[in-house]
Parts: C-alpha cells; structure tokens; sequence
C-alpha cells in the first residue's frame, strides 16, 4: 500500500519508499513496465531521493475515473507490464523522466519522430555545448545517419538518418547510451585555456594603438600583473646565472613596454595562448580517434533470437547469456564465449597478439576486438564498462588526460626552447647594434616556445596509438622518454612466459626442387591461418628473402584455409600427428592437388631470447634476471636468455632493494615484471613495465606490455629511440618563419606586430606536422607477416 497518494487533472503522485527508494532499482523499473504499459501515460518521473513518482497522463472527456482504475490494476502483482527491452537503462539511484511519444519511451523529450527524422531534447543537453558537440559527432558517425546536429541553446540533437538501415528505438538507445556515459570510450572535454586577462590586454593595447593612447599603460600595467610569477622565475634564473624561457619572456616585455609596442605583446601572448588551446583541442580529438581506431566498439548489432530470427539491437540493451552474430570486418561488441562459426580476429590492442588469432567454438573473445574475415554467434558473458576494453579505454583516457598537466613533459618542452633563447639574445644584440630597440623588439618576437609545447604532447599520443598497435599500453606520458634513458633491463624471472619456444619450419617435402615459390605461396595462405605457424612460415621466408602479400581468401574453415593466387587456388589442410610437442603439419594442395608437406619443431631457445637480443642492438648494455627460484635455476634461466647476470632465492623486498641500490649509484634500469606482485620492485625502477594478459588491470606500472610476449618491448624501444628525433624534427618547421624575422627585422621591414605574425607562421607549421604524423599514424602499418 502506497504512503501517499496526491493527483491532479493530469498527473498522479505517489511516494512509497519500499519501490522508489534508493536499492529499489528492480522493483521500481517493475512499476515503470506497468505504467507505461498504458498508452493514456506521457511522462513517469522517478525520484528516489524523495521516495516518489509522478504520473503524467492524457485522457479524454468523461474518461478519468476509468483510466485511474485501470492504474489501479496495472500494478498488480500479476501484471508483467512492457518487454523490459521497451525501457532505456539507467541508474536506479538516480532520478529520471521517461518520456512516450509515438510508441517510442525514452530518457529524451522526442520533439519529432518521422520515418526518417529525429528530434531529443534533455535538460542535460541544455548550457552544455562539450555535451551537445559530443552526442552530435558520436551520432553523425554511425553510417545510417545522414546529418546529426546539436543545440546546446535549446538542448536537441536532431537527426536525418536512413529508416532502411536503422530504427528508430536502436537509434534513441544510441543517445541513451552516450548521454549517460555508457559509451566507455567518450573522451572528456578539454580544460579551458583562461583567455580573460589575454583578451583585456589585446583589447586595450589595440585602443591604445588606434584611439586612446592612455590605454597603453594600462595594457602594460595589466601585462606586468598577468606576468609577475614569469618575473620572478626570470630572477631566479639570472640568479643561477641561466638564460631561459622566463627570462626571454621578460626581455620581451621590457622591450615591448620600451618601444611603445604593448599591442604586439599582448598579440603574442593571446597567440601562445591559442596555440595552447588549440592542441589541447587536438589531443582530445585525436584520443577519440585513437580509441576508436584501436578498441572500436560498435553503437548497434545483431541479436540472433530463438529460431534464429535476426534483428539489430543497440548494444547498451544487450544482456549476459544473448546471442549475437559479427561477421565481414565488424568489431565485436562484447566480451563473449563462440557458440558457432570461426573467424580470424584482430586483437592486439587487447591481448598483444601482434597479428590474427583464429577463433572457433568455444574461445573467449574481448569487446573492441575486429573481425579479419569469417563468421562468430557470441554468447554474450559481459557488455559495457564491465568488459576489458572499458578497462584498457580508462586507461587510455586517463593517461590522456594527464598528459597537459604532466610536468616532466613541461619541463622537457621547456628545456628545447631553452637551447634558442642564448642564441636569440645574440643575434638581439648584434640587432641593437646594427639598429635600435624596435629592431630588437622585432628579433625577440619568434617563437621557438609554442612548437615544443605543442609538438612533446601530440607526438606521446602518436606513439600510444602505435604502441598499443604492437601490444603495449603506455600509462604515463613520459615513460618513452624514461625507457629511451635506460641502459640496464631487469627481467623478473619468475614470469611463467619467458621460457616459452618458438615454432620453426623444419622440414618441407615437396615433388617440386623450387620450394621458394611453394613456400612463398603457402606463407601467403597461412596469413589465414591464425595461429603461431603463419609466423613460423613468415620467418622462413624472411630467412630466404622471399616477399609474401597476402591473397584473396576463398573458405575457411576450423581445419583448412584456401586462397586464390593468380589462376590457381592454394589451400593448408591440417594433417592428423601424433607428436604432442608441436602443432600439425599442413598439407599444400594447389587446383585440389597435394603437392607438399610443411612439418614444424619447437626450437631449442626461448622466444625471449631473440627479443632480449634485439634489445642489445637498441642501447641495452646489461641484463639481470631477478628470480625467486635457487640460484642454480635462476642461472640457467638466464643463460638460456642470453643474461649478462642472474640472482636466485631473491623475494618481492630483494628484488626492490637491488632495484634501489642501482638506482642510488646512477643507473637507470628499467625492470619488466609482475608489477602488482612486486610493487616495490617496480617503483624502484626507472621505468616499470608490467608483463602478461592481466598487466591493464591496475598496478605502479608506466608500461603494460598486453600478451605474454616480451617482443613488444622492441617496439616500444625503437619508438623511444626516435621520439625525440621526431619532436626536434617537427619543432624545426618553425625555422625559416623564424628566421624572416631576423632578416625583415635586420632590413627594417618588420616590427613587433608583424614580425609576431610571420612567427605564427613558424607555428602553425608545426601544427601542421603535428597532424601530418597523426594522421600517418592512423594507418595501419603492413603485418611483419608480410
């Protein structure tokens, strides 16, 4: 029995705090199926905080009594109400409104429903243009949506999208799942860049220029209170007897305020100010695509229902034990269990496996994970922010998120425009020399700043999209820069992976003598094959130096991949072995004719040993292998790694100790490891780098490197190697508008305003680059394989 009932002409309140209370989720979701189930009700608002709903309704004349006992009776115990699927979700501790219109309930007020057109507004929408943007862009993407715009005035989203492809309860569900944040990878606005005091001082100096010249003292006046800390860190630097950024910034302005051209400094100033902005913009931007290009994560699948009718569904309305069917290239939008069909699949930015894995009946798949070619039903085991890629995802935008605030990359990017200022004030000088101040003013108007502020923080998301592509997942922004300083590796020998072999290519018993083409063609096939032969066959083609492109694939199935070459269809078949030490051979059948034999044999060495060796060619000097195990054990271990050192019987505490003790005679070492079981140990390293499938679930580590292989280790050392040369690279498209300044000061064509502006040039130059290499980081890079 409700507590309280209250109504009106057109609405019903009730409180009873045993269904809407807080902890009443199901019962309260009960009640919503119930009402709505009546087509006279346009709005249910539900308040836990107050213990109550309210009812909002139509009907006609002489019906009202009618209707209140037909409520009456849809609350019954026995009455089921709406298909839950008819609901949107949301958080049962949370009041909400949902509202019906054209047979359509949702969290949205629908303004307008067509056959092809969609209107929603919600309050959250309203004042709220980040939000507005983000439902606008995330909406316009998907491809039955012809136009989407947002209204932060009026908070709507109006959509024009194709009936044919879409309907428009999956598309309502979409926004759902977006507004509330159910779309794991929604990357957060952008911290403001404070333009207040930029604009004033601009606005000022520009009346003091053209109309009222006592505005000039008070631009100056208000830039010397805007850049009191600058002065004071320009003191302290003269004091330790260093020229750097703080104490150009106040030369600048004490030539600015000299000359009489306070407007130019204040151009300058709001100008680094919207460089400021403009790559913070940038680096959201490019971490949605990041996202969505490395863990894409469908709005929208198929549901495979009883009898096996098929129907698209939103992803936020799946539920555990659903079935689901993905095929052709589309990412799967849930972690899972196969059921049905087999298919290669792309998943290195969720397990590390560098290329594709075959899946049949039975294997487990990850959410964000993308279909090569073939078929998968899915049985679904968990949906949203409950998979592993919503795991991966927060990391990602965590770690994106830090990178504006991070202060080793400040203080890198400040030390690059330290190295200009010495020669700046030179050729200042010889300017004073040669000229006057205005000269000077001109000279010192470059901007060498704004390029290594803008270029240190794009290309550290640039190399987390291509780490993530080879297995790793970089969890601080200045790990690659510690990783490029290390010169000693500390291997955690206790990680159950390290010993593991790698599969060769022994034996080919073919009719033919020219096995190099045989063994080219049947590389090609094995692309297909999903599994560590593909790779042994690609190393042996590597060895003879034969090029393998990948060809057009026929059928597939769980024991066999054919593929057309030219005219002629090649096809591995698994052969029965009885050897239980390494996988089947395959049979090579050309045009349905057994031509060959291809055997394979674990080799003698771990895969490990290759990578630990490749490390040595980028700048590794010694390697320690740290293990719990005897130290007879722990030396085997690292002879069969090609370990400089080892040590044995060594605990979690030792290991850290060691790590402290090279740390306090100057080495840098970077330690790979268990870094939740040996914390300490990964603290005490320079950098930490966590090693296996479970490395993204939390842990002091700066590196997670996803498989259980220790090869994307190279990757991310070869990236280190060159992130700098790229940075310096990209900082040097400033140059020759930097350097017009210097010569347009020399001849007397250039002064403050104009010199800055040619400067702005030099960035946006930058800028330029910035996006260039982005964008080429987007495109997948050609498999080793090939």
């Amino acid at each position: 029995m409700a507590e309280s009932i209250s109504f009106g002409k057109d609405w019903l309140r009730i409180e009873d705090r045993s269904v809407f209370a807080p902890g009443c989720g199901s019962i309260a979701r009960r009640f919503a199926r119930q009402i709505l189930a009546l087509p006279e009700v346009s709005s249910l608002s539900l308040e836990p905080s107050q213990n109550c709903a309210l009812i909002r309704y139509g009907t006609a004349r002489g019906e009202l009594e009618a209707f209140r006992q037909r409520l009456a009776r849809a609350v019954g115990s026995d009455n089921p109400g709406l298909d839950d699927r008819a609901l949107p979700h949301w958080n049962s501790d949370e009041g909400l409104t949902l509202h019906r219109r054209d047979g359509l309930i949702s969290v949205f007020r629908i303004g307008e429903s067509r056959r092809d057109r969609l209107e929603l507004q919600h309050t959250r929408l309203k004042g709220n243009p980040g939000l507005a943007r983000s439902l606008e862009s995330s909406l316009g993407a998907l491809a039955a949506v012809r136009q989407a715009s947002g209204s932060p005035v009026s908070g709507t989203i109006r959509l024009n999208y194709d009936a044919s492809q879409i309907d428009p309860l999956t598309l309502v569900r979409i926004a759902e799942g977006l507004l509330s944040g159910e779309s794991v990878s929604r990357v957060p606005e952008p911290a403001p860049v404070d333009f207040r005091v930029a604009n004033a001082s601009l606005g000022l100096g520009a009346v003091g220029e053209l109309m009222l010249p006592l505005a000039t003292p008070v631009a100056a006046g208000l830039l010397v209170a805007n850049n009191l800390r600058v002065l004071q860190d320009a003191g302290k630097q003269i004091s330790r007897g260093k020229l750097g950024v703080p104490v150009f910034h106040t030369a600048l302005l004490a030539c600015s305020i000299a000359t009489g051209q306070v407007l130019a400094y204040a151009l300058t100033e709001w100008s680094m100010r919207y460089w400021q902005r403009n790559w913070r913009q940038n680096l959201a931007r490019e971490t949605h695509e990041l996202l969505e290009d490395s863990l894409p994560l469908p709005a929208e699948t198929t549901l495979v229902a009883e009898e096996y009718q098929q129907a698209r569904v939103a992803v936020a309305d799946l539920k555990p034990g659903d079935r689901i069917r993905v095929s052709g290239s589309d990412s799967i939008p849930v972690d899972g269990r196969v059921t049905a069909g087999n298919a290669l699949v792309q998943e290195a930015s969720l397990r590390g496996n560098r290329h594709p894995v075959r899946k049949n009946l039975g294997d487990e798949v990850l959410a964000g994970s993308r279909l090569v070619n073939g078929m998968l039903e899915i049985e679904v085991v968990r949906t949203g922010s409950d998979t592993r890629a919503a795991l991966i995802t927060q990391s990602i935008l965590e770690t994106a998120a830090l990178i504006p605030s991070d202060k080793t990359m400040a203080g890198r990017a400040e030390a690059m425009a330290d190295r200009t200022v010495l020669p700046t004030f030179a050729t200042a000088g010889v300017g004073w020399a040669a000229g006057d101040l205005i000269t000077v003013g001109a000279i010192l108007h470059q901007d060498w700043i704004s390029g290594p502020a803008m270029a240190l923080p794009m290309q550290t998301l640039r190399d987390m999209r291509l780490a993530l592509r080879s297995g790793a997942l970089l969890k601080s922004g200045s790990a690659l820069s510690r990783l490029r300083e290390c010169d000693f590796l500390v291997v955690d020998g206790d990680q159950p992976g390290l010993l593991a072999p790698q599969l060769e290519l022994t034996a080919i018993n073919a009719q033919s003598p020219d096995t190099d083409v045989l063994l080219r063609h049947a590389a090609g096939a094995g692309l297909h094959l999903g599994d560590e032969r593909a790779e042994a066959l690609a190393r042996a083609c590597l060895q003879r130096r034969l090029i393998v492109r990948e060809p057009e694939l026929l059928a597939m199935d769980a024991d066999s991949v054919s593929v057309r070459i030219g005219r002629h269809s090649v096809s591995l078949v698994n052969r029965p072995s009885r050897a239980k030490t390494a996988p089947s051979p395959l049979l090579v059948r050309i045009d349905g004719i057994e031509v060959a034999e291809l055997q394979f044999a674990y080799g003698p060495l771990p895969r490990a040993a290759q990578a630990l060796a490749r490390l040595r060619t980028l700048g590794i000097q010694q390697i320690f292998v740290a293990s719990s195990r005897p130290e007879r054990e722990a030396a085997e271990l690292a002879r069969l790694l090609g370990a400089d050192l080892s040590g044995g019987d060594l605990s979690p505490q030792h290991k850290a100790r060691f790590l402290q003790g090279l740390k306090k005679r100057g080495v840098r070492a970077a330690f790979v490891g268990d870094c939740g079981f040996a914390s300490e140990a990964a603290g005490a390293a320079h950098v930490a780098l966590a090693f296996g499938s479970a490395a993204a679930d939390g842990g002091v580590c700066d590196i997670a490197i996803l498989g259980e292989s220790l090869e994307p280790l190279v990757d991310l050392m070869e990236l280190a190697q060159g992130h700098e040369a790229n940075v310096v690279s990209t900082c040097r498209m400033a140059a020759i508008p930097n350097l017009l300044c210097i010569a347009g000061a020399f001849a007397g064509l250039l002064n403050g305003i104009t010199s800055g502006i040619i400067a702005n040039i030099g960035v946006m130059n930058v800028d330029r680059r910035v996006r260039r290499d982005l964008k080429a980081a987007r495109s997948p890079r050609m498999p080793a394989l090939r």
